[in-house]
């Protein structure tokens, strides 16, 4: 298979810089082509008025011949209609594919035939009445014909220019509108192609500092870019096992607190069954089956009872993925009851108020471990006698489950509420916690879509609220 070709995020943003310059500098090169030619173009309207005012000073001395007599104005004239022929043809001569030279070609010819004109009256000398008057209107004519082609040399090299300021100014629009236009398009590709990444990144940087890892879209930029997204995403994959293994780690040190609570709890239904058991071998002979079946009944109860807290922990201890099923809310909060309560002293009272229709989806053993953790902290920050109450509702205008532990404890400070979430932060002393329960207990939350907050005033307790997703009908309780 083919290798794609791909290239650096440098290498696109270098090409997108070379381009926009060239097309800039292209626009630069026509527009001063344009102005070269504009600027040439003055130079002939200059040229022209030039020849224009040559033709009319000439016609003033034709006049002054024909009105005085003046033999002197004649030879001006036909001098200065001279330097006019030779500035016409300077001006053909500069450039010889310029629209106006036919015009001057024509101006030119119209001259040298006046200029004969005249010649032919200074010949005749005052020799032939009726020439001279037939020459004199001739001259007439043809200098009224000069002054017209030199006046319309001059209307034509104007239109000329404005038609040039009018190119100009459309091309300036057209320049104007396409560097705007190639400007709003780069910003849209930078804006697509390096910014969207980028923000998407950020907020996905975000999220994980508030401890949800999701994964991010790749976008296909075959680039820097989508290297770095696709090294994000196995950033984000990476803390997620790890996270799994800090849930599992710090499960594992509950177990180690839970235990020695269990084996004692424990013993109270073994002490029952060794007891029941023992006056049943001490009652056999009698034959009294009442009272045999009510001590088999007493072993039989106390080995349910024993079965259920090694139950509880094997179920809490077994590692699994997470995995969302629907069950009573109130079930999972009693195993957990029944697991920490070991770790909960004699004066601390336990109460649990919670629907038991409350069905939605969780996470058996994560959920558990909130509660584990919730419990053990509550009754640690309980000094002597005091209440641990856990509670739950729906909040069916947020469509949430909303989840209460409430204690009686000491309370925590405003300053240590924006930290207790935080890992290996703890006010206990050392060696008496690792500072991860509650990072832990936030963790999970996360991972349900839902939240936690505190709320706690020194010296009169504290409250954690948990808001969980609640699905509408799917997780729907029968009657609430």
């Amino acid at each position: 298979m083919q290798k794609k070709i791909s290239f650096g995020l440098s290498f696109k943003i270098l090409t997108v810089l070379v381009f926009y310059i060239v097309a800039i500098s292209m626009m630069a090169f026509v527009s001063h082509e344009d102005l070269v030619t504009t600027e040439k173009k003055v130079g002939i309207l200059e040229s022209s008025y030039g020849v224009h005012n040559i033709v009319l000073e000439a016609r003033r001395f034709e006049k002054n011949f024909f009105l005085f007599g003046h033999k002197e104005a004649l030879q001006e004239n036909k001098r200065i209609l001279n330097e006019a022929i030779e500035l016409g043809e300077r001006i053909i001569k500069r450039d010889k594919n310029l629209a106006v030279n036919p015009r001057i070609r024509e101006l030119n010819r119209q001259i040298k035939t006046y200029l004969h004109t005249i010649d032919q009256l200074q010949a005749l000398q005052q020799t032939d009445h009726l020439a001279e008057t037939e020459l004199a209107d001739t001259i007439r004519t043809q200098g009224k014909i000069l002054s017209e082609i030199s006046e319309q040399l001059v209307f034509f090299e104007k239109d000329q220019i404005h038609r040039m300021i009018s190119l100009l100014r459309g091309q300036l629009f057209s320049w104007s509108s396409m560097a705007i236009c190639i400007g709003i398009l780069l910003a849209v590709l930078i804006v697509y192609f390096i910014f969207k990444p980028l923000s998407v990144i950020k907020k996905a940087t975000f999220d994980i500092g508030k401890g949800k890892f999701r994964k991010i879209e790749v976008i296909n930029t075959r680039d820097e870019i989508q290297q770095v997204m696709e090294a994000f995403n196995i950033m984000v994959s990476e803390l997620e096992r790890r996270q799994d293994q800090l849930i599992q780690a710090e499960k594992l040190s509950s177990l180690g607190t839970l235990t020695a609570g269990v084996a004692h709890q424990l013993n109270n239904p073994l002490n029952n069954i060794s007891t029941s058991c023992q006056i049943a071998l001490d009652e056999f002979d009698g034959g009294d089956t009442v009272f045999m079946k009510k001590m088999l009944t007493n072993i039989d109860q106390e080995t349910l009872r024993a079965r259920d807290v090694v139950k509880s922990l094997l179920e809490f201890s077994r590692a699994q993925d997470f995995c969302l099923r629907e069950i009573q809310l109130s079930d999972v909060v009693k195993k957990s009851v029944l697991l920490a309560r070991s770790q909960v002293p004699p004066d601390i009272t336990m109460t649990i108020d919670i629907p038991e229709d409350l069905v939605f989806h969780i996470d058996v053993q994560r959920m558990q471990e909130v509660f584990i953790n919730l419990i053990i902290n509550a009754a640690q920050a309980i000094e002597r006698h005091g209440e641990i109450a856990i509670t739950a509702k729906i909040d069916f205008i947020n469509m949430l489950v909303v989840i209460k532990v409430r204690d009686t404890g000491s309370g925590i400070s405003a300053e240590n509420q924006a930290k207790i979430f935080d890992p290996f932060f703890t006010t206990k002393e050392e060696g008496q916690g690792t500072g991860l329960g509650l990072s832990v207990v936030y963790g999970i939350i996360q991972k349900h879509e839902g939240t936690i907050t505190v709320q706690s005033v020194p010296g009169q307790g504290t409250s954690f609220i948990i808001r969980l997703p609640f699905l509408g009908e799917k997780d729907q309780p029968l009657n609430l």
